[in-house]
């Protein structure tokens, strides 16, 4: 018998389609359950109750444990009737919900403003910044400095370089957060992008001391994937070994096909290792948390990346030392 019997046997109108949904077997455990014995200061809901602030009612509005500053709702609500009881319960859904979409509202709306926002500072800081990088660039290949002049121009890219890499993990952070990002399948040579890969990492590693070296399994020639991507994935998670390796440290990568159709890539540093690797992925989770430096949201960044492509990422301590990333992906190999 559904909540519309209810209600006209009480003399009201039928409540909208959604409500009936609701039936008595659903009430049983509120409207028809025996009295059970409840420790004090117990607040867990037990079947046939109803928890209201910490006092903890029966189905007959009996009392049995006194809850501290009961409202006048609360009191109101333990001398209606069972009918009227599930008519208060739906105005609090409907309450509730109301609230829930306004809040999504204004999270949409924030998200929009953010975006935008990114893109505007993206936009407004990239034209000096690339004027900055290519005459720092002139003057370091073309013009006779002197030692000085040369290391203060050299601190003058370096920091142009970073700011770059700043602003592109910002503006595809929040393109990935807004869902902005799509997938675009594409058969290409693995070899190749691991090379240029490496090759990006060439100038950090250079000034860490870090030497990077790869390695790819001889069957795997061209791959089915999203050759950019993968790109940013590579990049990512081996600019964060290089910085985590202490000088003169190698930093190697290995590229080999666990399944048919599954690429595994694994990269390996000689860094400190990490309580928790998989928390370094969601550090809002780790209570005092420090704020994650650019290397850090590179590959939350990755992981995400690679979460879109249908692949994971696992982080595990090395036995000896430093720490491992794997990469799988279901690249769908090609035999060359």
């Amino acid at each position: 018998m559904a909540i519309a019997a209810i209600a006209r046997a009480g003399g009201q109108q039928t409540k909208p389609p959604w409500i009936m949904l609701l039936t008595v077997a659903h009430l049983n455990p509120i409207l028809a359950s025996k009295p059970e014995i409840m420790p004090p200061n117990k607040k867990r809901v037990r079947q046939g109750e109803i928890l209201m602030g910490e006092g903890v009612f029966d189905s007959s509005d009996n009392l049995k444990s006194a809850g501290a500053n009961r409202t006048d709702a609360e009191e109101k609500f333990g001398e209606q009737s069972p009918s009227e009881r599930v008519e208060l319960l739906i105005d609090e859904l409907r309450k509730r919900t109301s609230e829930l979409e306004q809040a999504n509202r204004e999270l949409r709306r924030v998200s929009h403003y953010r975006s935008l926002f990114l893109a505007r500072m993206s936009h407004e800081l990239r034209t000096p910044l690339t004027s900055i990088l290519g005459f720092s660039e002139i003057l370091l290949d073309h013009e006779q400095l002197t030692e000085t002049q040369r290391r203060f121009c050299q601190k003058v890219q370096d920091s142009g370089f970073q700011l770059q890499a700043s602003l592109n993990q910002l503006v595809d952070l929040s393109r990935v957060e807004a869902g902005e990002t799509e997938v675009f399948l594409q058969e290409f040579s693995l070899r190749e992008t691991l090379r240029d890969s490496c090759a990006a990492v060439a100038r950090m590693a250079r000034k860490q001391q870090v030497h990077v070296e790869y390695e790819l399994a001889p069957e795997i020639t061209t791959i089915v994937s999203d050759e950019g991507k993968l790109r940013q994935v590579l990049f990512n998670f081996i600019s964060w070994a290089v910085s985590r390796s202490p000088s003169g440290d190698i930093v190697k990568i290995g590229v080999t096909l666990v399944e048919p159709n599954v690429l595994s890539v694994k990269v390996s540093d000689t860094g400190p290792p990490i309580a928790d690797p998989g928390q370094i992925f969601d550090p809002e989770e780790t209570p005092n948390a420090r704020e994650p430096n650019m290397n850090e949201l590179g590959i939350i960044i990755g992981r995400k990346l690679v979460e879109l492509m249908e692949g994971s990422v696992t982080l595990q301590n090395r036995d000896t030392i430093g720490l491992q990333t794997e990469i799988q992906l279901p690249a769908r190999p090609l035999k060359g």
